[in-house]
């Protein structure tokens, strides 16, 4: 799909938040005129991908709230709302939130008119479902992104069928857009390839699909669900595996490779589908892809924590000309100019499904030495050069598995979710010096603007001005 130019004009999707409903579109084509070919299906669907690379500029959004948030990064101090949001005193006038809100709806409108209006498309059938089938999928991790950001969040799950149809919709408890997702999910399972070939390469798979359900049901607490499809992402057949060298995992030339499940992708070249994240987390002047924004910096905490012997602090660490240690995970030599990177950012790697595994498995069996969840968290440690794990009680060998998903998969998004997950979030970062974070932060509020064309999206998510 690298290939694939990203459509973000097509006039036929009308909303794009909740918080568009009220505003007049300069130019509209009606569905009814634009869903008839199998082109007009292909460039909606692609059209639906989009909003993962527009999540901030080259998907910053991210790392700033799944890692700035955390005890793992902190920002440069050139960006107020990310500095807000680095020190807990961000409101719901946050320009990222705003941005990540409404970004994720205009997914969700886009996947929803692929899903009502393809099916009545005259083309080859797989296809067509296939299709249908990737919009599901889209549709369920916008949602599952959203509500685990904002919690009770508005469930739309229909095209906008014309202009005189607009509506204010309430929020939904969080329990519906959970159904909502596994829902979506599991239909996409039932549909979707286990890989693609060309320029197909980087859609959503049927692999995707077990991935992420895992994901949702290890965050809901299902732990045997979890584990189960977990399990099956893991199966030798399914065609995933771990890289044996730590530095293959990010290497570009492996994007498509054993270990990426499901990446925002990004085409270097004159294009404009090239990324810019190894500026983002460079060392601010740096040389790297024009120039390094310096813009995410590691913790040294973070850097402290990670044993002397575990190659991960070798390999993703760079240090830079102040001594301090900035991100290496993405590098694109061949990038020489800013925005021509062609690294690919993950949403989901192979290692965080061993480490869904080991941590539900661990949650619903006795931790016997040697069993599936040992052996899990013991393959991501083995590769980073660490000693097994054994000997441990559940709840030891529970933190141990956390630990492993910060080492592993820090910097790309995942900590500040994990932490609200594990309900550590406020004891995790008060200690570590976060002044302002109280216990309600474990959700962000509903951008103020979105409530303002919406007064149905009240109240305000606790805590948070009303």
């Amino acid at each position: 799909m690298k290939r694939i130019f990203y459509i973000l004009g097509l006039a036929a999707i009308g909303i794009t938040s909740c918080g568009k409903l009220e505003e007049s579109p300069q130019a509209f084509i009606s569905p009814e005129n634009f869903y008839q070919t199998r082109s007009d299906a292909i460039a909606a669907v692609t059209a639906a991908y989009a909003p993962l690379r527009n999540n901030g500029f080259v998907t910053r959004n991210f790392a700033i709230l799944g890692e700035i948030t955390t005890d793992n990064m902190f920002p440069l101090p050139n960006n107020n709302d990310r500095v807000q949001l680095d020190n807990y005193v961000h409101t719901p006038q946050n320009g990222i939130l705003r941005e990540t809100w409404t970004t994720f709806y205009q997914g969700i409108s886009y996947a929803n008119f692929v899903i009502d209006k393809v099916p009545d498309i005259d083309m080859d059938a797989a296809l067509r479902d296939r299709l249908v089938a990737e919009g599901k999928f889209l549709r369920a991790f916008y949602y599952y992104h959203l509500v685990r950001l904002f919690g009770d969040l508005p469930l739309v799950n229909t095209a906008l069928a014309s202009l005189d149809k607009l509506t204010y919709p309430k929020r939904s408890p969080a329990t519906g857009i959970y159904a909502q997702i596994v829902a979506d999910l599991k239909d996409a399972e039932a549909v979707l390839p286990p890989s693609y070939t060309g320029a197909d390469q980087g859609r959503a798979t049927k692999g995707a699909a077990k991935a992420f359900l895992a994901s949702v049901y290890l965050t809901t607490k299902q732990y045997q669900l979890a584990a189960d499809k977990a399990a099956e992402v893991m199966a030798p057949g399914a065609g995933y595996g771990l890289w044996t060298n730590l530095t293959d995992i990010f290497d570009i030339k492996n994007e498509f490779g054993k270990e990426n499940i499901f990446d925002v992708q990004f085409v270097s070249g004159p294009g404009g589908q090239g990324g810019n994240l190894i500026a983002f987390f460079a060392q601010e002047n740096n040389s790297v892809g024009g120039r390094g924004f310096g813009s995410f910096q590691p913790t040294q905490e973070l850097y402290d924590a990670f044993d002397d012997a575990d190659l991960r602090k070798t390999v993703w660490f760079s240090k830079g000309t102040d001594n301090k240690y900035y991100c290496n995970k993405w590098i694109d030599a061949d990038a020489k100019t800013e925005n021509q990177s062609d690294n690919n950012w993950p949403l989901m790697r192979y290692a965080e499904v061993v480490l869904i595994f080991a941590e539900a498995y661990n949650e619903v069996n006795a931790p016997t030495d040697g069993n599936p969840a040992y052996l899990a968290v013991n393959s991501i440690r083995g590769r980073a050069n660490l000693p097994a794990l054994s000997g441990l009680s559940q709840d030891q060998l529970r933190k141990a598995i956390w630990q492993e998903r910060r080492f592993e998969l820090a910097f790309e998004g995942q900590r500040w979710f994990d932490l609200v997950r594990t309900g550590t979030l406020v004891t995790t970062l008060s200690a570590k010096g976060t002044v302002n974070i109280k216990d309600f932060h474990v959700l962000f509020p509903v951008p103020q603007f979105e409530i303002d064309l919406n007064q149905n999206l009240k109240p305000q998510n606790t805590g948070y001005p009303q």
